[in-house]
């Protein structure tokens, strides 16, 4: 179906922002030490801030987002459920990785195994989670590759639930960006990645003492690096990976999630995290980008002909914008089909963007567009599509019918003259048979009803009363 394309744009913040000069603006932003990083709306999935988004990196423990996140989507809020740690769970870990003691055969709380390996990245926890989620550790992995394909994330691929080292095991800023706005949605999952109190994980049958987990990230507990906005969090670390680190931050109503992948130092995820968000939160706001005036009118088509023209109304939207920009150069192009074909889904759909500039990068958006007047054309048009009609209730079929029965009963009729009879009457001789029924019906616009045929006016009387002696 053709689409058309309409474009919608301030000519003169465009001229001044040398959106037809032909040399390319350096993108500004803070200074930071990481390899790549991205900064993500978490309400739209806009992103104002980006560098290297799209590089493939190794995650380290910031896999467990989506490990925890698949368990919690699992468990629709049952979070008592109890788990058996299996053999594999605590052995298929290589020597120094992070865990909470866990112990073949004890039986625990699928609430503590979430929050030990969310607060402690505890590896045997991460592992007790795939089982969960797949019945094997393996089928776990295969569960967490299946909701990333879902995601349509073509640049992540996972090997373990953990995020331990293996060169097939990785991702991007921007994937992760998208995982963990994901993961956000998933019911219980902000109370356990925002959770900075302790977690106390009661004895169990292999173990007599108490396990309490801490939060260690310092942008939420204390020190330098101590931030209102920040929420929520999950770092992680190995040699290849080094460190990294996701955010979940809010202030003034705005939902930020930034990434940091390949930081050098322990240190810096934190120095970098701080400089990224504060530079967001004091740049960017959240506006308004008004609709145009005018409504776009298409024709409904049904039956191979138009029935009538509906409208696609513009919609305004809101964005993140940054403060040295204006709303006056977002451009506005309209991807709407030239008509709507009744019966076919319709698609129409707005993209909002910014002309190339060195604030933010230039896509802001997109959002579907709904058409409205279909039911009113319908109501006024004669047009019935026949798949919307039940068969018994289709009146074309019950023309077809009545005209059937009309004629057989005329055929009838002269059989009988023929043959020097007469029809069986009602109250006269015994009831009329069932197939001779008269069936009454409204004739179709400019059809003769079958009694006002010149040729058989004086066999066929009326169906309301039985007919006189000849």
């Amino acid at each position: 179906m053709p689409v058309k394309k309409i474009l919608c744009a301030a000519c003169a913040l465009a001229l001044a922002w040398g959106l037809f000069a032909p040399a390319a603006f350096a993108y500004q932003g803070p200074s930071v030490t990481c390899e790549a990083y991205i900064v993500m709306d978490a309400d739209t999935g806009q992103v104002i801030m980006e560098k290297n988004a799209g590089e493939v990196l190794y995650p380290a423990s910031i896999t467990k987002i989506m490990t925890l996140a698949l368990a919690l989507e699992k468990a629709q809020g049952a979070l008592d459920t109890q788990l058996t740690v299996s053999y594999d769970a605590v052995h298929q870990l290589e020597y120094g990785s992070s865990h909470i003691a866990l112990q073949e055969g004890e039986v625990v709380r699928l609430e503590d195994i979430l929050y030990g390996t969310q607060l402690e990245s505890a590896n045997d926890g991460a592992n007790v989670l795939a089982e969960y989620v797949g019945g094997t550790i393996q089928g776990g992995v295969d569960a967490m590759n299946a909701k990333a394909a879902e995601l349509g994330l073509s640049n992540t691929h996972y090997m373990n639930p953990h995020g331990l080292h293996d060169d097939d095991h990785y991702t991007t800023a921007r994937d992760m960006a998208l995982i963990t706005r994901w993961a956000l949605t998933v019911p219980g999952f902000e109370d356990i990645f925002c959770r900075t109190d302790p977690w106390t994980m009661e004895a169990t049958n292999k173990q007599p003492q108490q396990r309490v987990f801490h939060c260690t990230d310092w942008m939420r507990i204390s020190g330098d690096y101590y931030r209102t906005y920040a929420k929520g969090s999950k770092n992680g670390f190995h040699d290849q990976a080094q460190t990294t680190f996701v955010n979940y931050a809010e202030q003034n109503g705005v939902r930020l999630i930034s990434v940091e992948l390949k930081c050098q130092m322990l240190e810096d995820k934190f120095r970098d995290a701080c400089a990224i968000l504060d530079y967001a939160f004091e740049n960017f706001s959240r506006v308004e980008v008004p609709a145009p005036a005018d409504a776009f009118s298409l024709p409904l088509v049904g039956g191979g002909e138009p029935l009538g023209n509906v409208t696609v109304q513009p919609q305004s939207a809101t964005v993140l914008l940054h403060k040295e920009l204006s709303t006056d150069g977002i451009l506005v192009d309209y991807q709407i089909p030239d008509e709507y074909l009744l019966g076919t889904p319709f698609s129409a759909s707005v993209t909002y963007s910014l002309p190339e500039n060195d604030y933010q990068p230039s896509a802001l958006g997109a959002a579907s567009l709904s058409v409205s007047g279909v039911s009113e054309v319908l109501a006024a048009s004669t047009y019935v599509p026949a798949s919307s009609l039940e068969p018994e209730k289709n009146p074309v079929g019950v023309a077809v019918a009545a005209a059937a029965v009309a004629m057989a009963l005329l055929l009838g009729v002269r059989l009988w003259r023929q043959g020097g009879k007469k029809l069986p009457r009602k109250g006269l001789g015994g009831p009329t048979p069932a197939q001779w029924e008269i069936i009454t019906r409204k004739p179709l616009p400019g059809e003769p009803a079958p009694w006002q045929l010149e040729a058989d006016k004086p066999a066929v009387r009326s169906s309301t009363k039985p007919p006189e002696h000849e």
